[in-house]
């Protein structure tokens, strides 16, 4: 790692901080939509294809968190480089662990909102 300028590096870590803001970005999206995907289609959707949303939506979580895990230990690494080389950018700790529990809690929320039973709607009755 020492071939590496310690601004290329230091850009580096940046760049990927924007790499994870951009997936966290993506989870919010897919989140709404799986919520969007559950409301609108409420008692319409069949039990399997309800599970199917679910589970789709569950394996692009765990994709997303795995992905998290192994790009912030790279991070890690590129960050104590910074540090050995005097450069100290600061990791705000607090969000990393408020983004992962959002997540966490979010991914379950989602999952469980999915997979309840819906009210069935009730028939409408005259003009509208």
């Amino acid at each position: 790692m020492d071939q590496i300028s310690t601004a290329d590096l230091l850009e580096l870590v940046l760049m990927q901080r924007d790499s994870i803001d951009l997936q966290f970005q993506f989870w919010l999206t897919i989140t709404f939509a799986a919520i969007a995907a559950g409301h609108v289609g409420g008692p319409r959707l069949p039990y399997g294809l309800r599970t199917l949303i679910t589970g789709l939506y569950v394996l692009a979580s765990v994709h997303l968190a795995l992905r998290w895990t192994h790009d912030g230990s790279v991070g890690a690494r590129w960050v104590d480089e910074l540090l050995r080389r005097g450069v100290d950018i600061g990791i705000p700790w607090i969000a990393v662990y408020l983004r992962t529990g959002l997540m966490l809690l979010g991914t379950v929320s989602t999952a469980i909102f999915l997979m309840r039973r819906p009210r069935s709607v009730p028939a409408q009755t005259g003009p509208v």
